[in-house]
C-alpha cells in the first residue's frame, strides 16, 4: 500500500521534479567549486527550492554528493555479442553524456578528489570491477589476447578514460574534441589487447556515444 502524503510534503510527482532540480544545480555547484568550495545554500537558491524541501530528499552536503553520482554513473547498455563492442560502448556513452551533462562533469571532478572514497565514495572501483566482466566474457570468446593480464587492463581502461577527459578540459578548457580523442584511445588500447579479427568489427566511431544513448532511451525497460 502506497504511503500517504503527509500535510506540508509534496506529492510523488512534484517531489521527484524538485529532486532532480536540486541534483541539476548540485552539479553545476559542484563541477564549478568541487565537494569543498560547494554550498547548500546556493544549491537551494539555484535549484528554486526551499530548505525544508532539500533536508526531505537529502541530509546533508555529503549526502548529495552521494546522491549525485549514484544518479549521474548509471550505466544501461544492451548487450552485444563481441564483447570488445561493450567495453566500448561503455566509455563512449558516459563521454557523450559527460559532454552534455554537468551533473556528470561534476561527478566526475567530485570521483577523483583524493578524499572522495571516505568522505562520499567513488564509482571508479564500480567501474573497474564491470571492466573485468566484460573483458573475462571478452577472453572466454577469444577476442583477447591469451596473455591479457585482465585487472591490469581494466584499471589501464578506467585510468585512460579519466585521464584523457581531464586532460582535455584543463587544456582545451571544454570538450569539444574529446569523443574523437576518445573513440581513437579505445582503438588504440583494444588493438593491442584484442584478438585482430574482432578488433575490426568493433564499432569505434565518434558517435558510438549518441548511437547507444539513444538506443537505451527507447529500449522499453523491464
Amino acid at each position: 500500500m502506497a504511503d500517504r502524503a503527509r500535510p506540508g510534503q509534496p506529492t510523488k510527482g512534484r517531489a521527484g521534479l524538485t529532486r532532480q532540480k536540486i541534483l541539476d544545480a548540485a552539479g553545476q555547484e559542484f563541477e564549478a567549486r568541487g565537494y569543498g568550495g560547494a554550498s547548500v545554500n546556493r544549491i537551494i537558491a539555484a535549484a528554486g527550492a526551499t530548505k525544508g524541501a532539500f533536508y526531505y530528499h537529502f541530509t546533508s552536503k555529503q549526502d548529495l554528493a552521494k546522491k549525485l553520482l549514484q544518479s549521474t554513473l548509471e550505466i544501461d547498455l544492451a548487450p552485444q555479442s563481441i564483447k570488445l563492442q561493450e567495453i566500448v560502448d561503455t566509455g563512449m556513452l558516459m563521454i557523450y553524456r559527460t559532454t552534455r551533462e554537468p551533473g556528470l562533469r561534476a561527478a566526475l571532478r567530485l570521483s577523483i578528489a583524493r578524499d572522495a572514497p571516505t568522505t562520499y565514495g567513488t564509482p571508479w572501483p564500480d567501474w573497474i570491477t564491470l571492466s573485468i566482466q566484460q573483458l573475462t566474457e571478452a577472453k572466454a570468446q577469444g577476442e583477447l589476447g591469451p596473455d591479457v593480464d585482465i585487472p591490469m587492463t581494466a584499471h589501464q581502461l578506467a585510468g585512460a578514460w579519466a585521464g584523457l577527459t581531464l586532460i582535455t578540459q584543463v587544456v582545451d578548457q571544454n570538450l569539444d574534441e574529446i569523443e574523437d580523442r576518445m573513440c581513437t584511445m579505445y582503438k588504440n588500447l583494444l588493438t593491442v589487447v584484442g584478438n585482430p579479427r574482432h578488433v575490426m568489427l568493433v564499432d569505434f566511431s565518434r558517435d558510438r556515444g549518441r548511437q547507444v544513448h539513444e538506443a537505451s532511451e527507447t529500449t522499453p525497460h523491464t
